[in-house]
């Protein structure tokens, strides 16, 4: 059996998408999976021991030709949708394009999004009342009816290699406790950013406490990050801000506890099995499973959920509005089950 995924982006959404490739093929077991994305995203699904086939979404004409006994289109771009719907499939499930217009298969996850049938409005108010996580959307708009799996990545040697002598640069053995933290959010969603001076105030906590911490970011954190670098502990320790996908995800699976922002940090510690602090403020927390081994923060705000991107008029908004000390309390939560992990 043919089986096509069309996920781009954003690359945290990627990763996320892995948990449904161990049910498909338990409930399709001579199946055959080729994954179309983004250039950028390949990294996090080239190795993947499930995914048989990569196809970039670039050359047009070559992917139309392609064919699938199901087609699982879950992204609501326009592109994409007008892809879906010239690629040859016996059953086509998710994202569409009807005549000129953005369409879907009977789905409430679709029903929250952009092309939702219900309008903004009405989509928006669906989000919000949501009580089921991505990964329970998944299995039921795609018929799914075995345990939901956590996502995973397969990260290859050199790049693991590169996270150890990263440890032993800065003196992090296998039995250390190691907190890592990660609370920008890039461009395209600043508004999930937790707070720079909150952040120096936790780091400077933990550190103080004996743990070992290290502060993550992508290129877009390099000046933040600098500056919680400059004001914090001179403990603390910078991962830097221009490793590769795959090298930025082997640092963080040293560590045993991650504190962490709605971002690709967070899907990634959930890949790799981290006890996990996931801050929330406009995006929504219950779309989240952190599979037991986490703890979700969001402030009591009515307007949680909003998923404004840019602009926000309530002060102090709703990532500001996290207080540090009950960061640092679920971070030591986090930590005292970490060690639980230590003892064999």
């Amino acid at each position: 059996m043919e089986i096509g995924i069309i996920k781009r982006g954003a690359i945290g959404d990627v990763v996320r998408t892995t948990s449904i490739l161990h049910p498909l093929k338990k409930k399709f077991p001579d199946s055959k999976i080729c994954w179309i994305t983004d250039s950028s995203a390949i990294p996090m699904i080239e190795h993947h021991p499930l995914v048989d086939e990569i196809q970039p979404f670039g050359d047009q004409s070559k992917l139309r030709d392609l064919e699938f006994d199901l087609l699982i289109s879950l992204d609501d771009e326009e592109e994409a949708c007008k892809l879906a719907s010239k690629i040859t499939s016996k059953k086509l499930v998710g994202a569409y394009m009807d005549q000129e217009r953005r369409s879907y298969t009977d789905s409430k996850w679709f029903d929250m999004g952009l092309i939702s049938k219900y309008g903004k409005s009405k989509a928006d108010e669906l989000k919000a009342k949501n009580t089921k996580n991505f990964h329970e959307h998944m299995h039921e708009m795609l018929g799914l009816d075995s345990e939901i799996c956590r996502p995973t990545i397969k990260i290859p040697a050199k790049d693991m290699n590169f996270a150890y002598d990263f440890a032993y640069e800065h003196d992090l053995h296998p039995d250390d406790i190691i907190v890592g933290i990660n609370t920008g959010a890039g461009g395209r969603w600043p508004l999930k950013k937790w707070g720079e001076d909150q952040t120096i105030e936790l780091i400077d906590m933990l550190i103080e406490d004996g743990l070992k911490v290290i502060l993550f970011g992508g290129p877009e954190e390099k000046e933040r990050n600098a500056n919680i670098v400059r004001c914090s502990s001179e403990k603390l320790i910078d991962a830097g801000n221009n490793n590769s996908l795959l090298e930025f995800a082997a640092l963080i699976n040293l560590c045993s506890v991650l504190v962490t922002s709605d971002s690709l940090a967070l899907h990634l510690g959930v890949a790799t099995g981290k006890h996990i602090v996931a801050l929330f403020g406009p995006t929504s927390s219950t779309e989240i499973h952190l599979f037991g081994r986490g703890i979700k923060i969001a402030p009591q705000m009515e307007c949680l959920c909003c998923y404004l991107k840019k602009e926000c008029g309530v002060a102090p908004n709703c990532m500001d509005s996290i207080s540090v000390d009950s960061v640092y309390e679920a971070t030591h939560k986090a930590v005292e089950d970490a060690k639980k992990d230590h003892c064999f």
